[in-house]
């Protein structure tokens, strides 16, 4: 009776709480968009602009679920001519940060990257963004150069890239 109780109780923190990092299918497009838009209000991604990431990129577009429901995604393109990646959005709801859910993701497209013989993967972060820092850092990736102008509208933007040797 107990082996039971335990067997079914790790099962449902598998399956429920435990996040399952996967690549994003078009119906996850919406989830996206609601938890980009929630971080990055005005700054956020246009709908179109994601389906066509999508469309271009969908390999290195995924998600991560937590029971059942989208909790953050990442966006990332691989260049296999130039054998080089970008990171270019991650998000995680904020009730579900400090699981890294964000470091999860990262590792899932930094790693399909590196086995496809990445030789650099590049993401540019806001100098204020001390959490995005934190984990960029912790995954690896050095701060290359700053500039302050970097959407041409003011905005500046730490360049960070991982290097794999090859």
């Amino acid at each position: 009776m107990r082996l039971s109780f335990l067997y079914e109780h790790t099962l449902y923190l598998y399956l429920y709480l435990m996040p399952i990092i996967r690549s994003a299918t078009l119906q996850d497009i919406p989830s996206i968009k609601s938890i980009d838009q929630l971080l990055f209000q005005e700054d956020s991604y246009p709908l179109f602009v994601l389906r066509q990431f999508y469309d271009i990129s969908a390999k290195y577009v995924k998600v991560a679920e937590v029971d059942g429901a989208v909790a953050g995604y990442i966006i990332a393109h691989y260049s296999p001519e130039q054998a080089i990646g970008w990171l270019l959005s991650l998000g995680v709801l904020p009730n579900f940060r400090g699981r890294r859910l964000g470091e999860q993701l990262m590792a899932a497209c930094v790693e399909e990257m590196a086995n496809l013989g990445a030789k650099e993967i590049f993401l540019t972060v806001h100098p204020d963004n001390a959490s995005g820092l934190h984990i960029y850092t912790r995954m690896g990736f050095e701060v290359r150069e700053e500039q302050s102008d970097y959407y041409f509208d003011s905005s500046p933007r730490r360049l960070m890239s991982r290097r794999f040797s090859g």
